[in-house]
């Protein structure tokens, strides 16, 4: 493991925040997870492609080495077995934490979900490469922590993969592209660009479509729901009114708050959005959207945003290179 270096490391924090504060210092920070201790861990994207740790407000890369990569390298992975330090990543895009030490990645293009052992700091590989991933988005762990969550954007699915016996069900998607009918099966119903998946409170799932524009439900009957954006159109419109007349613009990214509320990057309206489901209504949390700005209230394609154990907002503020820290607020 190696402390950052970069002179331009800023790290603004205090107990409660009067205006947003930032991280600086990272090369396109995609997402980022809060252990209990309230340590964040985080992965950069394809021109970064270092896992990196928060602690004690000491920034440290604990996996990947910088440098560039991209899709039309294909799958480079390599360093399963031995230290993450050594390892080698290609675009991810997420990271989950397991209660036991374990930190799931989608290792994008790689086309794997990568695993770091934060107990021996060894990396490998989920089932040892024999799990099939056409673009693995997102990751997330289920509520009793027994299976793990894969948005797969060009299989055109939600994967579900047991952690014990490795086994694969899809809970949506048929492996077609296209607009899901409102109240169909999900498991009959084609996806159009399912970029990010979680789980409720409940154990049902909430996705994100980076193409259609929308958030969409899928209950614990196994029926899909359109909450956010019947439109499908994109743009930026409708907060603190119902989800379904609003309208998002690729968002990239889900998560809970700490009410069970869904955290949206609403990456291309630079914006962080908050739909709450028993109230079906959709509310800004930050951001000046559809602008993008360097201002510590502006923001430029974050892709990622996650409350940490004291209740404070972070978001990957992605393509201004940094973290924003936001007081806890809610509409």
């Amino acid at each position: 493991m190696f402390k950052s270096q970069i002179s331009s490391f800023l790290l603004l924090f205090t107990s409660a925040f009067a205006q947003p504060h930032a991280i600086e210092g990272l090369t396109e920070p995609f997402s980022i997870v809060f252990d209990k201790d309230n340590t964040l861990y985080g992965v950069e994207y394809e021109n970064g492609n270092r896992v990196f740790r928060l602690k004690d407000d000491q920034l440290t890369f604990i996996a990947g080495s910088k440098s560039p990569g991209g899709k039309k390298l294909g799958d480079v992975a390599a360093g399963d077995g031995g230290p993450a330090t050594k390892g080698r990543f290609n675009g991810m895009h997420d990271l989950t934490l397991h209660p036991d030490g374990r930190l799931f990645i989608a290792d994008t293009f790689n086309r794997r979900i990568r695993v770091i052992d934060l107990n021996t700091g060894k990396l490998s590989t989920l089932g040892d490469g024999k799990l099939t991933f056409k673009e693995p988005y997102t990751v997330d762990i289920s509520p009793d922590h027994q299976n793990l969550l894969v948005a797969d954007l060009r299989q055109f699915k939600i994967l579900e993969i047991n952690l014990s016996s490795l086994e694969v069900t899809t809970r949506a998607g048929n492996g077609k592209k296209g607009i899901p009918k409102d109240g169909s099966p999900a498991l009959k119903s084609p996806l159009i660009g399912p970029r990010a998946a979680i789980y409720g409170p409940d154990g049902s799932i909430y996705l994100a479509s980076r193409e259609g524009h929308a958030l969409r439900h899928v209950d614990k009957s196994g029926k899909i729901h359109t909450l956010i954006n019947t439109s499908g159109k994109k743009g930026f419109s409708g907060d603190d009114g119902p989800g379904n007349a609003a309208r998002l613009n690729g968002p990239k990214h889900l998560a809970l708050d700490p009410s069970g509320n869904i955290v949206i990057s609403d990456d291309n309206n630079h914006a962080i959005r908050l739909y709450k489901p028993t109230e079906k209504t959709i509310h800004l949390l930050t951001g000046t959207p559809p602008r993008s700005g360097k201002e510590p209230n502006k923001l430029n394609r974050p892709h990622g945003a996650r409350y940490d154990q004291k209740g404070n907002l972070w978001i990957a503020d992605s393509f201004n290179h940094r973290l924003i820290i936001l007081p806890t607020t809610q509409p």
